[in-house]
């Protein structure tokens, strides 16, 4: 048939636009869920950048608490070091003078 009138095409059009229309409706509602789920992985990746700047921040601190610690314990050895020495000297000297008193 040639000449379909216009009722006839709007009724096999019908279904056609309206299978269009949801698919318009399911492409939004995706373009709107991928929005949201970029959105969503903008902020975590902010998140996990301030908690990486944080983690460096602690790393360096806790760098310079073990450098101290080690000039620390280079301070105290040296310092055991001279007093043993020091005990060492006035042990010699009290000796020597302990000696001396006798020989006098």
């Amino acid at each position: 048939r040639m000449g379909a009138s216009a009722d006839e095409r709007e009724a096999l059009l019908g279904p056609e636009e309206a299978r269009r229309g949801a698919s318009s409706d399911r492409l939004k509602q995706a373009q709107r869920a991928c929005a949201d789920t970029e959105e969503l992985g903008m902020s975590i990746l902010d998140g996990l950048r301030s908690q990486r700047e944080t983690l460096e921040r602690s790393k360096q601190r806790l760098n310079g608490s073990s450098d101290s610690l080690a000039r620390g314990s280079r301070l105290l050895r040296t310092m055991s070091i001279r007093a043993s020495a020091n005990k060492m000297i006035t042990a010699a000297v009290g000796t020597v003078a302990g000696l001396a008193l006798l020989i006098l």
